[in-house]
């Protein structure tokens, strides 16, 4: 989801011994983000006197619905210049996230991957061996894999 677009969760408010989704409370905000270029998406919930701003699946702000002011624009509203402030900050802290992480990709699929251009690599790729006795000779020969019993008479530890 591009971090232009703002999705505003809000519930019924609940004034006047009416409880009913009022979208005219998010009006100067909607029509400041519009102006700003962002795309808004206006979601009723079931919770009660609940505003909350959603940017890339991250929630931006929350209010209670109650302190934004009825079918009032921007500037005059102090609470609703507040959430597009935030709205703006986090925009800002979202396009600094993506060129970060868009910085960190390129260095790692350009300047780590192996090219003919990508200087050579040192560390050897296949060892040359040579045909080695199997592990019953060296048994038989050596004993070295055998562990020495001091019961047995025959074999000398000072060797």
């Amino acid at each position: 989801m591009s971090f232009l677009a703002v999705k505003i969760n809000y519930g019924p408010c609940n004034t006047f011994d009416n409880c009913i989704h009022k979208p005219q409370l998010l009006q100067g905000l909607r029509e400041c983000l519009i102006r700003l270029g962002y795309r808004v998406i206006i979601n009723p919930v079931q919770f009660l006197n609940y505003c909350m701003i959603e940017m890339c699946g991250h929630e931006v702000w929350r209010c209670d619905i109650k302190n934004l002011k009825f079918n009032t624009a921007f500037d005059q509203d102090p609470v609703c210049k507040r959430a597009v402030e935030a709205v703006i900050t986090s925009s800002v802290k979202f396009r600094r996230a993506r060129a970060y992480l868009w910085f960190w990709s390129l260095i790692d699929r350009e300047l780590f991957r192996r090219t003919e251009y990508f200087p050579i690599d040192y560390w050897p790729d296949t060892i040359d061996s040579k045909e080695y006795s199997s592990i019953e000779e060296c048994l038989e020969c050596c004993k070295f894999l055998t562990i020495p019993r001091v019961e047995d008479s025959n074999v000398d530890i000072s060797k």
